[in-house]
């Protein structure tokens, strides 16, 4: 309670200030900072604007009920607040930096452009701006132009860690890997528990088919942040897979579903895997579960009819092909592997008749 008396006193002392001299919109327009500074933003916005009333040309005023209103998510208030600032003030680069990242909150992309450039026209040392422009810029999919900005900023403040994740995160977006993961790294030389950096610094490097690097880079976004989307746990066990150790990845794949148990590709990769360790049964099964979500995947109706053909259950696998055929009648290859199926299944059949008339002799 002493805190909060603490940060009331200036309220208090404004409003005697204002009781002497209601007609000062400069202890409107304090009233409204101090009370902005405890987070009641409403009643800030009518204090700024009473002080606004009383002068209409005070620019810092309508400029702080502009960020007020953007901290309330009314947004086209905000820029109608931050133009009527930058008309009476035109050379404010904040003013134009938080319009632009209001506009570009509105997906008005061009317009935020402008205004992150004017704000570096008045300020050209504003790294946060120069990002900010980046980030739009990537938006647009101008991917060059994006990171010529990002790089602008990390010139002025080279520990600047947004604009080299962002960075980094445009240049694998574009294909650029090997650069993409330096400027993760350098990322995080800055925050070492950015989880986000090591996650897409992953996926770069099992991009580039850096299999166990990637591993260690999902372990420790895992170790980071334990309750991580099931992406990453299904990323790694696609890491641990292509480096053959298919019973840690199946583990993998088992902590993604159990988070999110209806994504049919790893119920489908774990399948992969039990059949590269040769359990057909417990891989059919996956593949069922893939097929219930999602009826029409070729790839696990055909691995399915491949894993039951090995275990000798023929009338189950031509099936299966049955089913591959209605979704691809035009592959003349499937009639071939149905065919052997079947002369498999014949074959089966003729040795248990001859069997049983071996059997039936005296």
């Amino acid at each position: 309670m002493q805190k909060l008396a603490s940060r009331e006193k200036p309220i208090s002392s404004g409003e005697k200030a204002i009781e002497l001299n209601p007609q000062d919109p400069q202890t409107w327009y304090d009233r409204g900072n101090a009370l902005e500074a405890m987070g009641r933003f409403q009643a800030a916005i009518e204090s700024w604007e009473k002080a606004i009333e009383l002068e209409p040309k005070f620019p810092e005023a309508w400029y702080n009920k502009g960020v007020a209103l953007r901290k309330l998510g009314q947004l086209q208030e905000a820029i109608t607040a931050y133009n009527k600032s930058l008309k009476i003030q035109q050379k404010n680069p904040e003013a134009w930096y938080n319009l632009g990242n209001v506009l570009r909150k509105l997906n008005r992309l061009s317009e935020a452009i402008a205004s992150y450039e004017k704000a570096i026209e008045l300020k050209p040392d504003y790294h946060e701006a120069w990002t900010n422009l980046g980030n739009t810029l990537a938006n647009l999919e101008r991917f060059d132009a994006a990171i010529a900005s990002y790089d602008k900023a990390i010139a002025i403040q080279a520990d600047y860690c947004e604009a080299w994740y962002n960075k980094a995160f445009i240049l694998r977006k574009s294909g650029h890997n090997i650069a993409a993961i330096t400027a993760y790294d350098k990322a995080l030389e800055q925050k070492p528990d950015l989880h986000q950096a090591w996650y897409n610094r992953g996926v770069a490097l099992a991009d580039e088919k850096l299999y166990s690097e990637a591993i260690a880079s999902y372990d420790k976004t895992l170790q980071l942040r334990p309750n991580s989307p099931p992406q990453v746990w299904n990323k790694r066990g696609t890491a641990i897979a292509q480096i053959g150790q298919f019973e840690a990845a199946i583990d993998s794949w088992d902590k993604a579903l159990a988070i999110e148990p209806n994504d049919s590709e790893t119920w489908y990769n774990r399948g992969l895997a039990l059949a590269k360790l040769k359990h057909f049964e417990a891989a059919i099964a996956s593949w069922d579960k893939t097929i219930e979500l999602q009826p029409d995947n070729v790839e696990a109706w055909y691995n399915r009819a491949v894993a039951l053909k090995k275990i000798g259950r023929f009338a189950e696998a031509i099936a299966s092909y049955d089913q591959i055929i209605a979704l691809q009648p035009d592959d003349p290859n499937l009639y071939y592997q149905q065919a052997c199926v079947y002369a498999l299944e014949k074959q089966v059949l003729n040795i248990v008749k001859d069997l049983k008339k071996t059997a039936r002799k005296p």
